[in-house]
């Protein structure tokens, strides 16, 4: 990418639009607009240039999941990092289906944040995550073993951990030990985490 980077924050707080472009300000060389409507934001997509999106999905009117699959039908204009206060893991599942680059909750870190933004922009440069970390993470999967690989998949797929018991005839506490093995093969703190490395690491 060229060294002016664009960033379009669509949230429908002012103080959390100001606190990410004031972050993002400090750390990098980026061309800020922010949008406090998802209508607002799609109304002019057509004469925005390619850059980045930070997206809350809790929105009046076109919520982001709207927004979200506008954005999804461009990958090689517009990548997007989703912030949100209010949602669950299927919800987070499913942005990663629809190719965002990251989802994060608020309150958040900014580095997680600027490494999402920074991978943004890498993919719409290079049409691929970076190598490095597409190695990592696929390596970091291949430790799983089948039943650990199963599980994962199961969760992934919104079982619950007595449906899952059920289909694998354990009950729940060797469910649970088995989720708990799972998330320490892959050194992922969460579910959420491992999801992430299943979305970059191309298993999703």
């Amino acid at each position: 990418m060229t060294a002016r980077r664009l960033l379009y924050v669509v949230d429908d707080e002012a103080i959390i639009r100001a606190s990410i472009v004031s972050l993002v300000q400090a750390h990098g060389n980026y061309d800020c607009r922010e949008f406090a409507t998802g209508d607002a934001f799609l109304a002019g997509i057509d004469a925005l240039e390619p850059g980045c999106v930070v997206l809350d999905l809790q929105l009046d009117g076109t919520g982001g999941a709207g927004v979200m699959s506008r954005l999804a039908e461009r990958p090689g204009d517009f990548r997007t990092i989703v912030v949100t206060g209010f949602s669950d893991l299927p919800t987070a599942i499913a942005t990663f289906r629809a190719g965002v680059v990251e989802f994060l909750h608020k309150p958040y870190e900014i580095r997680p944040l600027l490494d999402a933004i920074e991978r943004g922009f890498h993919l719409l440069e290079h049409g691929s995550e970076p190598p490095a970390l597409v190695a990592a993470a696929k390596e970091r999967l291949a430790r799983l073993s089948a039943e650990e690989a199963d599980i994962l998949a199961r969760l992934i797929q919104g079982e619950t951990n007595e449906q899952i018991g059920r289909a694998l005839r354990r009950d729940s506490r060797a469910v649970q030990l088995l989720r708990a093995r799972m998330l320490a093969a892959l050194d992922a703190p969460s579910l959420l985490a491992a999801v992430r490395l299943t979305a970059l690491g191309g298993w999703l």
